[in-house]
């Protein structure tokens, strides 16, 4: 019956259309006429069928309106990156940019930050369950996971893990982080960890790429570093090593990653990524413009690649907990005296470094715990002034003498130099220069030591073997500046890059840390911060943004604030250019 009312329905279409089309031509008397000829049963008919296409069209046009297209699988995209990868695991590449973006996408943690920074279960059934004393943390892993070789993810994994990062032989940048915790197995999916002194942030820490044991087990220290799974690992992450491109001198021109069928959340709608490797920021930028890639990430350091929006580029601006400062060695002797630290603090104009370096897209920042987070004294800001006059006045109060022949100020026999390293990232540099002017405005002599970011660590940061230093200092989701500012933090592995030491701030830090009273925490973070302007150890500068631009085809992303940069990875699973 409904085939022939559909019949029907067609051949009164195309009568009707034939129909219309004819109207015109015909007289008032002839239409009337012929609606005469027809029988009350047929023209019943005619509306009933002209009623039936109407809420045909009706209802098609409302499920079409309705109907949207979600992600499917398959498609690709490229990243640009400077620098080349030398230790994809978790063990080492908070030492590398380039590592941590790879280890990120290749290796689950056992908790993660959602976007709105909460820690979230990644490969932990749940968060850790915490004894009435805060010392013990009982982690379980998820049922079934699978490393990318197809073989189990258990507890061993997680222990293992954790004890290569606390031997100081395999030299992990982590291992303060888990010097003083105990580790245990309690069962294939249980781990318990004991902590010898309650810390507020130690939660912190699952955020931990795990390695897999059945593969790196039996290796020395001096072997785990050379290792080839450092560039072909077996992580439990959405994407694994597909292809390896280099030139004939070992160079890596591009890693291909494809989407890991094993991830506990599911396989990723991307097929793969890759990712191209470039020796300096003019070729990356250039890679870009050409599109040889369509992922770019970086501070904003080019106002035309970076900062305007185009037709080609999706821009996402992300927050960061990262400030930029100028940290002073005290054990020299120029630095050591306060004098000369007041009056380059009072000479450093942020907001000119904000303006001319970052294109605007950066924040002033005035002190060790940024605006927003725990215990953030606005203090600190109100305080902060600049003032040349008031700069010399305290140089010469102080003894350092302004030589006229040249123009450098000397005390003691000893002319106001200071040596101010930094790598050779160019926000980095722009930066030293405008430091450098605005300090010779004083009567310093400013020489800049520009190294690259891994001579920078290791020749200068590790054995504190500079004078004043720019660097970055990531500060995590919790502001705790212990690892930054306690007095037993001034040796490495510890963050400490002043040597700073007051036994004030010692007991504040260690204070806060102890307990998980936001009140008392916030209280003492704001004393802490007051000491620390009135002793200068540093003079912080500012904090960035990071901006990823995207081709527009990619969708998905969802980030308004990261930990770090690596963290942009955070939902990659969701990513996709492909829809159903």
């Amino acid at each position: 019956m409904i085939r022939n009312w559909l019949l029907k329905l067609k051949n009164f279409g195309i009568k009707a259309y034939q129909g219309l089309r004819l109207l015109p031509k015909l007289s008032r008397s002839q239409i009337l006429s012929t609606f005469e000829a027809f029988q009350k049963k047929d023209l019943i008919a005619i509306v009933g069928l002209g009623g039936l296409f109407f809420i045909a069209v009706i209802l098609l046009l409302t499920t079409r309106a309705g109907f949207s297209n979600g992600p499917g699988y398959g498609g690709e995209i490229t990243e640009g990156l400077v620098g080349q990868p030398r230790f994809i695991n978790p063990v080492y590449a908070s030492a590398s940019s380039i590592d941590s973006d790879l280890t990120k996408v290749m290796f689950a943690q056992l908790l993660k930050f959602d976007k709105d920074l909460n820690l979230v279960p990644d490969l932990a059934e749940s968060l850790p369950e915490v004894s009435a004393d805060q010392k013990t943390y009982t982690i379980k892993l998820k049922p079934n996971l699978k490393w990318q070789d197809g073989k189990p993810l258990l507890a061993d994994d997680v222990v293992f893990t954790i004890n290569v990062i606390q031997n100081p032989d395999y030299e992990s940048p982590l291992r303060a982080n888990w010097a003083r915790v105990k580790v245990e197995k309690i069962d294939d999916l249980t781990v318990k960890l004991t902590l010898r002194e309650v810390s507020a942030s130690f939660l912190t820490n699952f955020t931990l790429g795990i390695l897999p044991k059945h593969v790196w087990e039996g290796l020395t220290p001096n072997g785990f570093r050379l290792s080839d799974n450092n560039l072909k690992p077996v992580g439990s992450g959405p994407f694994s090593i597909r292809e390896i491109k280099k030139t004939s001198d070992g160079t890596i021109k591009s890693l291909t990653l494809k989407a890991n069928d094993f991830y506990h959340e599911g396989r990723p709608y991307l097929n793969r990524m890759t990712f191209k490797f470039y020796d300096d920021n003019d070729q990356l930028v250039a890679a870009f413009h050409g599109k040889d890639i369509a992922n770019i990430g970086y501070v904003p350091f080019d106002k035309k690649t970076f900062v305007e929006d185009s037709e080609r580029s999706s821009q996402y601006r992300i927050n960061l907990p990262q400030y930029e400062a100028v940290f002073f060695n005290l054990k020299n002797p120029v630095l050591a005296d306060k004098a000369v630290r007041q009056a380059l603090w009072l000479t450093t104009d942020r907001k000119k470094i904000v303006d001319e370096v970052y294109m605007g897209f950066s924040k002033e920042t005035y002190g060790p715990i940024l605006v927003g987070n725990l215990g953030y004294n606005p203090e600190v800001e109100t305080r902060t002034h600049n003032s040349l006059t008031e700069a010399i006045d305290i140089l010469n109060r102080g003894g350092w003498a302004l030589d006229p022949t040249t123009n450098i100020r000397v005390k003691n026999k000893r002319p106001l130099e200071i040596n101010l390293a930094t790598n050779n990232f160019v926000l980095n540099v722009k930066t030293a220069q405008v430091l450098e002017s605005q300090w010779e405005a004083l009567g310093a002599q400013v020489n800049l030591v520009i190294v690259s970011a891994n001579e920078l660590e290791q020749q200068y940061i590790r054995p504190r073997n500079f004078e004043a230093l720019l660097f970055a200092e990531n500060t995590g989701p919790d502001p705790d500046p212990f690892a930054f500012w306690h007095s037993s933090q001034s040796r490495d592995p510890g963050l400490n890059l002043s040597g700073f030491s007051n036994a004030e701030v010692d007991k504040l830090l260690t204070t806060a840390r102890q307990t998980n009273d936001v009140n008392v925490r916030a209280k003492n973070y704001q004393q802490f911060q007051l000491i620390v302007l009135d002793q200068l150890p540093a003079i912080f500068l500012n904090s960035a943004i990071y901006v990823y631009n995207t081709p527009p085809k990619l969708k998905g992303i969802d980030l308004e604030t990261i930990i770090h940069p690596s963290e942009r990875f955070l939902d990659v699973k969701n990513w996709y250019t492909e829809t159903k």
